[in-house]
């Protein structure tokens, strides 16, 4: 895995972000990071009314993003993502920040890193029935600005 500082060395902003998580989120992350996860991605997508692609997960909304898997690009898995979960296609454009995340329950730690990048909508139809089956993505929406109860708030308003 490379480090942050190589990012940096190419103009990427760069930070480390420790989560803490229930045990059972924290389970499940450390199954998928034993699994092979090394990256996540996700998408700071906006259209020509300079509207914000948004999911709603958790009672927070979020870019639309996930995993990247063994057999795919960061590119590649950005796509797959974000049409997943918005029905929205989009083209990659710049890696803007790189995050080295660290999830904790308290007693354990498991890491890996987060690619956040710019990307272009190709149409704004949003689907009625985000992500796929036993994602508990409640809805998916355009807006006009960054939420207050949103992840990452500063990364997303650095970068609009």
């Amino acid at each position: 895995m490379p480090s942050l500082a190589a990012f940096e060395d190419d103009g990427v902003y760069t930070r480390r972000v420790t989560r803490t998580v229930e045990a059972p989120a924290f389970a499940a992350f450390q199954n998928r990071v034993e699994d092979g996860l090394r990256w996540g991605v996700g998408a700071l997508v906006e259209d020509a009314e300079d509207r914000l692609l948004l999911v709603y997960e958790d009672e927070t909304w979020k870019l639309p993003g996930g995993g990247v898997e063994p057999d795919e690009s960061r590119q590649t898995a950005l796509v797959r993502e974000v049409r997943e979960e918005t029905g929205v296609t989009v083209t990659p454009d710049e890696l803007l920040a790189v995050t080295e995340v660290t999830l904790t329950d308290g007693v354990r730690e498991t890491g890996f890193h987060f690619g956040t990048y710019r990307a272009t909508p190709a149409e704004t139809t949003l689907t009625t029935d985000p992500g796929l089956p036993g994602e508990a993505i409640e809805r998916v929406d355009w807006r006009q600005s960054v939420p207050e109860n949103c992840l990452d708030c500063e990364l997303l308003q650095r970068f609009r």
